[in-house]
Parts: structure tokens; sequence; C-alpha cells
């Protein structure tokens, strides 16, 4: 239904020449994003163009100033449109307006609402600075639009467009859940949904809480699976709280008598874990990081160190699970978890929205 009303008033409004592209993909001139715990609010957004993917409407909802959305650049009028999808109260807007060929991005545009089928302009502005906070009178909506009455081939840039309520953004991802760095180097989301957070399982409780990487980028050639050698990285600045230093490998003994018993009682806390060689890492705001499967841990990682964000934390492993039983490099991944206030990120989030959400979380790396 959500679908159906954006497409509808991408066509009510000032249209772009051709059909936007897949709904439900990031970089789209549609899309709709609901994050659960992680978003205030369900939304969807549409835009009149886009210039490239790399710079789509994403770029407005990520907390990040420094991330843009650019139009086309066409001399037509532009807009941006969020659509809630149910009345939300609001009473102030925030708009960031970067400068762009010498001068400010937009030098005009107007708040809208749509009020029986037509847009209602409920303020101006033509006074644009680079950040532009109005409080409106406290209205009931669903849908709102920025409008750009544009007068020259050029593109119109936006850094973030913000609905609040109280100071409260009800259409954003907050910055504590963006702007980390990938552990792979140049690795790739998971392509198949049952390696993403939340998928099911027969043990752990019936619940995947993290991600397995398995390929990475080459600068040449297709993508390879990961090997003994591919070093990990803290994906931000923190402190070790957790670092398997004396880590004693899985037998193939062991491992079949752990894998009946987490088989048989449903969960995996045993004597030793399938988690295998790990490192734990506080971010700091309630965010942390879990590495598996390590097949080794960097000099100087301990309780207690500090890291910055790309600092090497050890190598990529199958530490915990059969093929170290074995003595082969069988099932070298890295599982990767993010916790965020006690409960691991992405839970109750449809796999959709979760690769979404990870893109978000990651966006100090393209993983496009």
């Amino acid at each position: 239904m959500i679908r159906k009303i954006c497409l509808l008033f991408t066509a009510l409004s000032f249209g772009i020449s051709a059909a936007p592209k897949s709904y439900g993909s990031l970089g789209s001139e549609v899309d709709f994003l609901d994050f659960g715990k992680v978003t205030v609010a369900p939304f969807s957004y549409s835009v009149s163009s886009s210039y490239d993917e790399e710079y789509g409407a994403f770029n407005l909802f990520d907390s990040n100033p420094k991330s843009y959305w650019y139009s086309s650049g066409e001399n037509k009028p532009e807009w941006i449109i969020v659509d809630f999808g149910s009345k939300r109260l609001i009473n102030s807007i925030e708009i960031l307006v970067p400068m762009f060929r010498g001068k400010r991005a937009a030098e005009e545009y107007e708040i809208q609402v749509l009020h029986q089928e037509n847009w209602k302009t409920i303020f101006k502005n033509d006074k644009v600075d680079l950040i532009n906070q109005h409080n409106l009178p406290p209205i009931d909506a669903s849908i709102l639009r920025l409008y750009f009455p544009k007068k020259e081939e050029k593109s119109i840039v936006i850094g973030e467009f913000k609905i609040l309520l109280n100071g409260t953004v009800l259409n954003s991802v907050s910055n504590r859940f963006t702007g980390y760095q990938y552990p792979v180097p140049d690795g790739l989301l998971p392509e198949k949904d049952y390696q993403l957070p939340g998928a099911p399982r027969e043990y752990r409780n019936g619940i995947h809480k993290g991600l397995d990487i398995y390929y990475k980028r080459e600068k040449i050639g297709p993508p390879r699976r990961l090997t003994f050698q591919d070093v990990l990285v803290s994906p931000a600045d923190g402190t070790i709280i957790r670092a398997d230093l004396d880590y004693s490998p899985m037998t193939l003994s062991e491992f079949q008598k752990y894998s009946a018993l987490a088989q048989k009682n449903g969960v995996t806390y045993v004597e030793k874990d399938f988690g295998g060689r790990q490192v734990w890492i506080d971010h700091g705001n309630g965010v942390m990081t879990s590495f598996n499967h390590l097949s080794s841990i960097k000099r100087g990682i301990k309780p207690g160190a500090k890291v910055k964000s790309g600092d090497e934390i050890g190598n990529v492993g199958n530490s915990g699970l059969m093929g170290e039983a074995k003595g082969n490099d069988e099932n070298i991944h890295l599982h990767f978890e993010i916790w965020v206030d006690g409960e691991y990120l992405g839970a109750g989030v449809p796999t959709n929205q979760m690769r979404k959400l990870l893109q978000f979380f990651f966006s100090k790396s393209n993983l496009n």
C-alpha cells in the first residue's frame, strides 16, 4: 500500500522522465525504510531525479551532513517527498544546503503538504543558508514535499532533510548507527539471506545474530573467497573487551560432542564455543562488535587496548568449526555481530530492510 501511495504522488508531482528504478534498493529514486527500533517511524521517500546512484536520496537520511543527494542537472523543478503512510505530528524542519560550483546549491525552496490531492505550500525560503531550521505551526500530516522551483541547469544538492517533532527527528537513521567501516576490507555483504542477522537457525535458539562474510572484491577479476591471509579491521574507534589469546583449537571429537548437545538443547553455550577464537570491541554509545572464527589475533590486541577505525584486529579463519577440527581450510569466513543496547542489530528487521540497514551502518565503506 505504501508503495502505491508513494508512486501515486510521484505521478502527481513534477515527474521524472523515466520510471523509478526497482523499488526497495538504496540508490533508487523511490524507497521505503523500516529498521524497527533503529528508526523512529517507518517512511517511504521519493525524489524527482538523482544524478547518480551514489548520490541517491538515501544520503538525506543517514545523519551525515557530508553525504548528499544530487538531482539531475536539468532546468526543471525538483522535489523530495517523505511519506510516513499515516498521520504524524510535526512542528519543525531542518534542511542542509551546501555550496556547489560557487553558489548555494539551492537558492529557494518551499515546504509543502499534500492537501486533498493538491500540494499546499506552508513555508517559503528564498534566503537559503547552510543550515536552515524552520519552526512550523504544529501540523498533522503524513506526506511532506520539499519543492525546488529550479531556474538553471545545475544540480540541486541537499545534505539533510529532517522532519521533527519537539526536536526528535522522525525520518532519519541516528548517527550512532552509521559511519562504521566494514570489518573485511573490500569485503562483500552476504548474498544469501540465511547469512544475515535474524535468519532462522536450528540452533542458537533459532536465530542467527550476526552476518557471515565469505567474499571480498579483487582489484582485477571476480570476487574471491576469504583465506587465512585476509586481515580484519576495527569498524570504528573502541576498546577491546575480549580477546581469546589462550584459545585452544577444537578437536574433532569435541566438535562432534558439542554439536550433538547444541542440536539437542537448542543453545551453543558450551565449554568450547563454536564462535572459536574471538575479539569483542566496545565502541561506546551502547554499540559493541564481535569477531568470530579468527585464525589469529594481532599482537597488542588484548582486553583494555584502545583501537582506531581501520586498525588491524587479526586474520579471518574457521576456528570453532569443523574445518579447524579437521585441520583444513573448510568454511573460512568471518561471523560478525553488532550489538546495540544489549540486543543484536537487526532484531525483528525483515531481510530486505536488513540489507539497507547494513549499508547505512557501514557507510564508511562502499557496499553497493
